[in-house]
């Protein structure tokens, strides 16, 4: 018995052991489960370290290219420039005005890029704007074997000017660039905390550097001029301006209307009367403190309060939206803005933006001086501008005249090597070689080589009045 009983506490205590081993051997195994977690988790971590870090000094690389080559696009500007006051002749007048159109394209292009809020680029982005299409239609004059006014002398010397002014501000900035003082990268982060926060507060040498920059345009003279397919604007008095005189308070209405978003808790201030072809008022809004609203800018006409000119100054987020949704998006707004049988012509996306020119249609006729310009951003299909400066100076109610040559025997008049394509379209386009400021035309889209081309011929006397090109880029179509 007593045998038994020794056996039974030895089986007792075999067992009791065993299941303490067993206790002991679980810690083990976890441990060295949890040791290798770890290892994989530091590993995981370093690989996702370094891909960003390549990443952020891939980015780091665009944006330093993007300035560089912003400095020296506006250099070319102003050589340029000074080779079109000294040439005495016109072949190479004409070569040196094309390549000011080019560089000062390009400039805009990288100036868009650059990780900063496009309401401080605002004013350089115009003037290399002015700058460029000033350019452009004085080629085509000179092209057109017409003389160069002197007027026109005046303001390319003044623009050769201003550019070396422009050009000499970014040197400053180059310098820091090239020390190592500014990174892109950082100075994209500080502007998105900024954006996210709402807080107007903070600062970086880049931001500070291209600010002043900024306000130093402000000070050039402005350039009336709305683009190469729109220039008799400069001549012209407005004709599309009708209706009563409104006043401060009611301008200042009719521009928190015209903005897109709940304008609770905004301030507004008539902050001048604007003179000149199209009087205006110019009413500023600012959106309320930490709100991470966006301010803006709202030209409203003293006669009839037609909204002139909008401006909305937001940074712009990653791109959710195609061209053909941002067409849409503009399509609504200009009919929530009066703006009513517009049809869109040429789209272009520039620093995460598509820029939409709208033309007035009548009795199926595309009227292009009556021009309207949208720009929508792709991240949220929010209207981010809105210049009516050609349809306000342009607009009024034409009569198209019965064509003398019908669309079959213009397009006998097309060039052989030009392919049509599509169906011939009516069009009124603003012309510089002959005294009338407007011609009614057949439009036609065709190919030659490769390329793509729209071709005006009057309706009248079968006249080719204008060439168009478009060029795909990276950025939409330009049609020059």
């Amino acid at each position: 018995m007593s045998d038994e009983m020794g056996g039974d506490r030895e089986t007792t205590q075999t067992t009791r052991d065993d299941r303490d081993r067993g206790n002991t051997s679980m810690p083990n195994y976890l441990s060295g489960f949890l040791a290798l977690l770890v290892v994989a988790g530091v590993a995981f971590g370093y690989i996702q370290w370094k891909s960003r870090r390549r990443l952020e000094i891939a980015v780091e690389n665009r944006y330093t290219q993007a300035f560089f080559d912003l400095v020296s696009n506006v250099d070319n500007v102003q050589v340029a420039l000074a080779k079109s006051l000294a040439s005495g002749s016109p072949r190479l007048r004409v070569g040196a005005l094309s390549d000011v159109w080019k560089q000062a394209g390009d400039a805009q292009a990288n100036l868009n890029s650059l990780p900063v809020s496009q309401g401080i680029l605002m004013r350089t982005s115009a003037f290399l704007t002015q700058v460029g299409d000033f350019a452009f239609i004085t080629a085509r004059k000179v092209a057109n074997q017409q003389m160069m006014s002197d007027e026109d002398w005046t303001r390319l010397a003044e623009m050769k000017k201003q550019a070396r002014e422009l050009g000499d501000g970014l040197a400053e900035l180059q310098a820091g660039a090239a020390g190592g003082n500014i990174r892109w990268v950082q100075v994209a982060q500080k502007a998105q905390a900024r954006v996210s926060s709402g807080s107007k507060g903070g600062s970086d040498i880049a931001t500070d550097g291209l600010t002043r920059v900024d306000e130093q345009v402000q000070h050039f003279p402005t350039l009336i001029y709305d683009g190469p397919f729109s220039d008799h604007v400069q001549q012209r008095e407005a004709v599309g301006i009708t209706g009563p005189d409104v006043g401060p308070e009611e301008a200042t209405a009719i521009a928190k209307r015209a903005l897109p978003f709940d304008m609770s808790g905004y301030t507004a201030t008539v902050e001048e009367e604007i003179s000149g072809k199209i009087p205006t008022y110019r009413v500023r809004l600012k959106a309320p403190a930490k709100s991470g609203k966006p301010d803006a800018v709202v030209d409203v006409c003293r006669k009839g309060g037609k909204v002139a000119m909008m401006n909305i100054a937001r940074d712009i987020g990653e791109q959710r939206l195609d061209l053909k949704q941002a067409v849409s998006h503009a399509e609504k707004f200009l009919v929530q803005s009066g703006y009513q049988q517009m049809q869109p012509t040429f789209a272009s996306e520039v620093g995460g933006a598509a820029v939409i020119p709208f033309v007035a249609v009548q009795q199926g006729a595309l009227i292009y001086p009556d021009m309207v310009k949208v720009k929508v951003g792709l991240d949220t299909g929010e209207i981010l501008s809105m210049d009516a400066t050609g349809y306000l100076m342009s607009h009024h109610t034409r009569t198209i005249p019965k064509s003398k040559i019908s669309a079959a025997e213009a397009a006998e008049l097309l060039s052989p090597a030009l392919e049509p394509a599509g169906e011939p379209r009516l069009a009124v386009i603003p012309i510089e070689t002959v005294d009338t400021p407007e011609a009614v035309c057949w439009e036609f889209k065709g190919t030659s080589f490769g390329d793509d081309f729209y071709v005006y011929i009057n309706v009248e006397d079968g006249r080719e009045e204008s060439i168009l090109q478009l060029i795909p880029t990276s950025e939409g179509t330009l049609a020059l």
